[in-house]
């Protein structure tokens, strides 16, 4: 067994996932990293393959409940020094809660608030004691307090994923836990586009060390990539 700490992180075959995995390795972690389809996750595969030994790939789809549950459960047993759960959907491309339909709003609502704290609660008795840490990746646009409008689908599935977090958190007083919702930027992915100002892994590197930075806190709080403070 290796002594290095470890740290999982849902969502990692792409974009911010696949950079804070290469963020955490470089700063000495070993990472269980998942993907909805480890055959497919080309570039993370490759990642593994360069760092042997210290990136194991796992399946997991968190548009499925069951699967979510059954995921848990298989890590009993598995202590990590830092979570982050990344996954996360952009819903549908119309944007708007008058076109929206009640699968839409499902689906979305689901992966990107529901299913994150489903999994997080599940995972609790994981994370070490003391220093460990729950992470979520959210988005200013779930800020009631800065909402400037547009995207409102998206931003009230954040939103929600906020509310829900903080909700966990009171649920874990007592279990010497930090838990983190985190902002990574408007950054260069598949979901922010081309134009977005921030690069992968520069965000990736202000999560990771937003999250190093927090351990032992034992608070809830809403950071961005550069590790200040969002209005709720």
């Amino acid at each position: 067994m290796s002594d290095r700490p470890l740290a999982l992180v849902v969502g990692a075959n792409r974009g911010i996932g696949l950079g804070v995995v290469k963020a955490f390795l470089a700063r000495g972690w070993d990472i269980v990293a998942t993907a909805r389809k480890p055959e497919a996750a080309a570039d993370l595969r490759t990642l593994a393959a360069s760092q042997p030994g210290r990136v194991e790939i796992q399946m997991l789809d968190m548009s499925d409940p069951a699967g979510v549950d059954a995921y848990a459960a298989s890590l009993s047993g598995r202590t990590f020094g830092a979570v982050l759960v990344n996954a996360g959907v952009a819903g549908p491309a119309h944007r708007s809660a008058n076109a929206a339909t009640p699968e839409e709003i499902g689906a979305l609502m689901f992966v990107n608030a529901i299913a994150p704290i489903r999994l997080g609660r599940l995972l609790l008795k994981n994370i070490e004691s003391g220093t460990g840490v729950l992470g979520y990746t959210s988005s200013v646009m779930g800020s009631v307090a800065l909402n400037a409008g547009g995207h409102e689908l998206y931003r009230a599935s954040k939103a929600a994923l906020n509310s829900l977090s903080r909700g966990l958190f009171a649920e874990m007083r007592g279990r010497n836990l930090t838990l983190l919702t985190l902002h990574p930027g408007w950054v260069r992915t598949d979901m922010g586009g081309s134009g977005a100002p921030v690069r992968v892994d520069e965000s990736a590197r202000g999560l990771v060390e937003a999250i190093l930075k927090s351990a032992g806190s034992r608070r809830h709080a809403f950071l961005d990539y550069q590790g200040k403070e969002i209005a709720w």
